[in-house]
């Protein structure tokens, strides 16, 4: 009986997620994979826009990536992970004293961006705080996976064909180390921009220690004849993208009203109503 109970309290002690804790830092290299949407610019399939993420899409205009103030613009440390540039190296921020994991840091290749995930318990800070790139986390174990909460983000790319978050941003990660790979799980909840939570499960990463980190260095150029102090936009309905064009498909033949976005078009019984639309003959040019 006494080897039973203590065989009891070994197996609950293995099983308390204090034990669950896993390291995470290491060099990442991303997997391949395609951002998301068909490929025609201006599409929001699947994103759960509200009215006004709807009409900042219409307002955007590709000259933006051409305005000088915008040339070396930061993507947010969540999206750059998305893009093919997202080899990442995480480490622990050890205290002395206890050795009791304080932090988590993390640099992404992408625009140089870093992350520190506080793991002692301190507070975000108050709403009128400054708002940056990549924002304030904090981090808390839910058995073996790292759960992230990450606030006070400028408003940045959902994708960035024109689709963003606004500053009221909160972005909810699941960090899963499974052997040699990483999975990131994002829900994006904005109150402005989106109607619904956004989530995103596709960032996948495999441990290799030999991977180098290359710098990024950007420098603003003048690459276009975009003068200072413009700023490119369309009015709302005169987008001339593709993706809003209702006279043009994509390669799926995707009629117009699914690009449109909206919490309806994440779902598979969206499926059923797309095949009742009209589709239009001519297929757009694909997103380079």
């Amino acid at each position: 009986m006494k080897h039973t109970i203590r065989g009891v309290l070994i197996l609950l002690l293995w099983s308390h997620p204090a034990f669950a804790q896993v390291d995470l830092s290491g060099m990442w290299a991303t997997f391949g994979r395609n951002q998301d949407g068909s490929g025609m610019t201006g599409d929001s399939a699947g994103v759960p826009l509200s009215p006004a993420g709807r009409w900042r899409g219409d307002s955007w205009s590709p000259d933006d990536f051409d305005v000088a103030e915008w040339v070396c613009r930061p993507h947010s440390f969540h999206y750059g992970l998305e893009g093919g540039l997202s080899r990442m190296r995480v480490w622990a921020e050890v205290d002395f004293a206890t050795q009791k994991v304080i932090a988590w840091r993390a640099h992404a290749n992408q625009e140089e961006q870093e992350v520190t995930i506080w793991m002692d318990g301190r507070p975000h800070p108050p709403e009128n705080a400054a708002h940056t790139w990549s924002g304030f986390s904090t981090g808390a174990w839910e058995g073996d996976v790292l759960v992230v909460t990450t606030t006070h983000l400028k408003e940045n790319y959902i994708r960035r064909m024109g689709l963003f978050h606004s500053d009221k941003t909160t972005v909810r990660w699941r960090w899963r180390r499974v052997g040699d790979y990483l999975q990131l799980t994002t829900i994006m909840y904005d109150p402005v921009f989106l109607a619904e939570p956004y989530i995103r499960t596709s960032t996948m990463f495999a441990n290799d220690p030999a991977m180098p980190m290359d710098p990024y260095p950007c420098e603003e150029a003048t690459e276009t004849a975009v003068e200072r102090g413009k700023v490119p936009h369309f009015l709302p309905g005169k987008s001339p993208l593709p993706g809003l064009n209702p006279n043009l498909t994509d390669r799926f033949r995707t009629p117009l009203e699914p690009r449109l976005g909206g919490p309806a078009t994440m779902y598979p019984e969206y499926i059923a109503k797309i095949r009742t639309m009209p589709v239009p003959k001519e297929e757009g040019a694909p997103r380079d």
